[in-house]
C-alpha cells in the first residue's frame, strides 16, 4: 500500500535510507552517501506532502518523493516540454524487500497522480554510474533525454522523461 508519510515515519525512512547507501556504494553508486540524502531533505517532502511511503503488513519498505518542483538545474534540460512536470526523487526501497515491484509499483502511482492533476510529464534524474536506476527508469517507459555535467568535480547526471497521457 502506497500513502503520504508523516513525521513520525522519518526516523524509519531514514533507517532504510541508510541500507540503501550502503548497497548503492558496494554496487559502485555514490550518488548518496553519508552527506546526502539527509533527514531534512525527507522531513522538507513531508512538509511538502511530496513524501509517499510503501508498506507491507504496516512495515514501511519504501519511499519516494513526487514533487511538482524539479531540481535547480531542470530548466537547462531538453525536456520535451518545460510545461508542469512531476519529478521523481529520492527514491529508495529497503534492500530486502527488492524484487517484488515496488519501485514499479511508485512509478505507476506517480502516474495515477499526474493524470488526476493533468500533468503530462515526469521527470527524473540520477548518476551516470547508477545502471541500476538508469534500467528500471527505462523499464518503467522512462527515456533518456541527454547527460549533464554540473560541475568539473560532478559526475554526469543522465535525465528521464514519461510521457503521461
Amino acid at each position: 500500500m502506497i500513502r503520504k508519510a508523516t513525521n513520525k515515519d522519518l526516523t524509519e525512512v531514514m533507517r532504510i535510507v541508510k541500507r540503501v547507501v550502503k548497497v548503492m556504494n558496494e554496487q559502485g553508486s555514490y550518488q548518496w552517501n553519508d552527506s546526502y540524502p539527509q533527514a531534512n531533505d525527507y522531513q522538507n517532502d513531508i512538509n511538502r506532502e511530496e513524501l509517499y511511503l510503501y508498506e507491507i503488513d504496516a512495515v514501511i519498505v519504501g519511499v519516494c518523493t513526487i514533487s511538482n518542483r524539479g531540481h535547480e538545474e531542470y530548466g537547462l534540460i531538453n525536456w520535451t516540454s518545460h510545461e508542469k512536470a512531476f519529478t521523481l526523487k529520492r527514491l529508495a526501497i529497503d534492500p530486502n524487500a527488492r524484487g517484488k515491484g515496488i519501485a514499479d509499483q511508485f512509478f505507476d502511482y506517480a502516474v495515477e497522480l499526474a493524470l488526476q492533476s493533468g500533468v503530462s510529464l515526469i521527470n527524473t534524474d540520477t548518476f551516470t554510474e547508477n545502471r541500476y536506476a538508469q534500467q528500471l527508469f527505462k523499464r518503467n517507459g522512462f527515456r533518456f533525454v541527454q547527460t549533464r555535467k554540473e560541475h568539473d568535480q560532478a559526475p554526469n547526471l543522465a535525465y528521464f522523461e514519461k510521457e503521461v497521457l
